[in-house]
């Protein structure tokens, strides 16, 4: 027997949708749009900083103590969600990822700096971005909106402060 719920259109003809696939279908389904996007911005955005210079933002009141005098800030994701390495229990620190010329910020609960040229390496599990350091620990992992996106920005920051 198949259940279903009665809803109402945008024009308020009722609909019927099969409640058989359930929330956790509709979240998987609703993640792997927001996936397929954040791909399609990296893309984009590979082929943009080929040949342009990655855009600037203007300072907030945040992150403007924080900055050095040389340093530009490209980008802010709000909403990040710092752990550390290995306990995938952990909570996590709330706050705001900038990404500047040279370092990756975290502020908010805790406050965390990564300097780009110890970024050994990312990838990318779900809508995390993991980063693995230089320092040889185990490196920490970002929850952040489009971290696709914010991979292809890292390194085409991390490329140009390598040449």
């Amino acid at each position: 027997m198949q259940l279903s719920e009665r809803g109402r259109d945008a024009s308020s003809n009722p609909i019927e949708t099969s409640t058989e696939e359930g929330p956790a279908l509709r979240d998987a389904r609703t993640l792997a749009e927001r996936s397929q996007a954040d791909e399609a911005a990296a893309r984009e955005a590979r082929e943009r900083l080929m040949v342009e210079p990655m855009a600037t933002l203007t300072p907030d009141e945040d992150i403007r103590p924080h900055l050095q005098a040389d340093e530009v800030l490209h980008v802010l994701r709000r909403h990040a969600i710092l752990r550390g390495p290995g306990d995938e229990r952990a909570l996590g620190y709330g706050g705001t990822l900038y990404l500047t010329s040279r370092r990756l910020i975290h502020l908010g609960q805790v406050v965390m700096t990564v300097q780009l040229a110890d970024v050994l390496e990312t990838s990318i599990a779900g809508e995390r971005i993991l980063l693995t350091l230089r320092d040889g620990g185990e490196g920490l992992s970002l929850d952040v909106d489009q971290p696709r996106l914010l991979r292809v920005e890292m390194a085409s920051l991390m490329r140009g402060l390598r040449a």
